[in-house]
């Protein structure tokens, strides 16, 4: 086949069904579905927690509770700021090699490190959700012990429900990558 043939054959072919916006849209890393979610969810997240913070005082008897629970609250509502910050950081930039097996590598580090900073940034701030709550109590009764240990067993499941979320998203990537190395 000549060079007139093959110039002749690419410009009589049809021309592709999918727009150049939307093949440029595909190419950006920022918009895809998944990451959406992620940063939507975080978004909603920090939202919440700060309006949280700008309520309790008032809300939950702040003035009340000793200073410490007061300050351990704050600090944990930052934690969970701090770790949502984090995370949208690593969803916004999950290209970070040359290659995309480089980039794979590397996101599965930092997606593994991020899991266990959010599972146990999360059971750490609930604990000292539960301990604000209860700090409020002249007296423990029988039901307050049950109480704590029902605080106990949500924490638990907590973070096993988050483990569970963090390794179905961990073992995405690490299936993605052995696609990706095997093709190599």
């Amino acid at each position: 086949m000549n060079l007139e043939n093959l110039k002749s054959n690419f410009n009589s072919s049809s021309s592709s069904p999918i727009s150049k916006e939307a093949l440029l849209s595909m190419l950006n890393v920022n918009n895809h579905p998944a990451l959406k979610a992620i940063k939507i969810q975080l978004m909603i997240e920090s939202i919440a927690w700060i309006i949280f913070l700008a309520c309790f005082y008032n809300f939950f008897d702040g003035h009340l509770t000793p200073v410490i629970w007061n300050i351990a609250l704050v600090l944990a509502v930052g934690l969970l700021l701090v770790n949502n910050v984090a995370g949208y950081q690593i969803t916004n930039n999950p290209i970070n090699g040359i290659n995309i097996a480089e980039s794979l590598t590397n996101y599965y580090h930092q997606l593994k490190k991020y899991a266990y900073l959010s599972i146990a940034s999360r059971a750490l701030a609930i604990a000292i959700l539960f301990g604000y709550f209860m700090s409020g109590l002249e007296s423990l009764e029988q039901r307050h012990y049950i109480t704590m240990g029902v605080a106990g067993a949500v924490i638990g499941i907590q973070v096993f429900v988050l483990w569970r979320i963090w390794a179905k998203r961990i073992s995405t990537i690490t299936s993605r990558y052995e696609q990706i190395v095997k093709k190599e």
